[in-house]
């Protein structure tokens, strides 16, 4: 049995189609009630440790997806944009996210589950308000790049994987998180492509990036079915950004020569390196808004 955390939401609703369609016996819940669940749904809130508790009991593995979007709306000032979707109060988020995410990770261990698989972001590596506050060490990111969050949000799924950490350091479960960039509904990707940022209407450069969601529900699957001890971390991402125009102009046009270039970033390619998951997950994006 694999439990689905956050089964009313949109992602979660195509992770559990994707793990109908491969056979698997799928439990959904969610503090929301979802009367349309294809699987049986229990209505829980992942930060009663109790709820969880009876949740895990019985379960191969668990897909945690449940959490507070973030991050928060700024003021009306601020050169946030726009596109960004916006959620709650900073500490509601942070909380919440933090003590639901250690209730379904300790409890896992607990139980012995075989896999769980967390729902982290890309926001982790530096998603912020301000887009000139984030200048990566270099581009495009991978997972040897520390992780610098400049919001509550981020910072709450970067402290879900310290948990996921030490959850594999001390118990038989192993961990897969997934750092997927921003997620583009299949219906909103005609918008595609966006106007390219420049030194006078920047974008925070996490944006840049995009994630479709049918290959990150594949992601979700592939990270439960991956020959993994331990806990491994991986970035995903399509593998272009949502503009036409070169990756590398774009970033000497609003970074100047400040940020390291590695690799060869040929045309409109993405500034996060999926290459790990594509190598320990057997996954690889398939969809492009380029390319439809």
């Amino acid at each position: 049995m694999i439990v689905v955390t956050g089964a009313a939401g949109r992602l979660g609703r195509a992770v559990v189609q994707r793990l109908l369609s491969q056979g698997y016996d799928v439990v959904g819940t969610d503090i929301v009630p979802f009367a349309t669940s294809p699987v049986r749904f229990e209505q829980a809130d992942l930060c009663d440790r109790s709820a969880v508790d009876q949740l895990l009991r019985g379960a191969e593995a668990v897909i945690h997806l449940g959490a507070i979007p973030g991050p928060r709306k700024p003021a009306a000032n601020s050169t946030a944009s726009p596109s960004v979707t916006f959620s709650d109060d900073p500490f509601v988020i942070f909380e919440n996210n933090v003590a639901s995410t250690l209730n379904v990770l300790m409890l896992a261990g607990e139980h012995k589950l075989r896999r769980v698989v967390f729902s982290s972001s890309a926001f982790a590596m530096g998603w912020a308000h301000d887009p000139r506050a984030f200048e990566p060490l270099y581009l495009p990111l991978d997972e040897d790049h520390p992780p610098m969050p400049f919001e509550p949000y981020g910072l709450s799924k970067l402290v879900g994987e310290c948990i996921a950490g030490m959850v594999a350091r001390t118990s038989t479960t192993s961990v897969v998180s997934l750092r997927f960039s921003n997620v583009v509904p299949v219906d909103r990707q005609g918008e595609l492509p966006w106007p390219a940022p420049t030194p006078e209407n920047p974008l925070t450069l996490v944006m840049w990036s995009y994630a479709d969601p049918r290959d990150v529900a594949e992601a979700h699957v592939k990270a439960l079915e991956a020959d993994i001890t331990g806990h491994e971390a991986f970035l995903i991402a399509q593998p272009v950004t949502r503009f036409r125009e070169s990756t590398r102009e774009l970033i000497r046009l609003n970074f100047g020569n400040r940020i390291e270039i590695r690799g060869e970033l040929i045309g409109n390619a993405s500034i996060i390196n999926s290459s790990k998951a594509e190598r320990m997950l057997a996954w690889k994006a398939k969809y492009r808004w380029d390319n439809r």
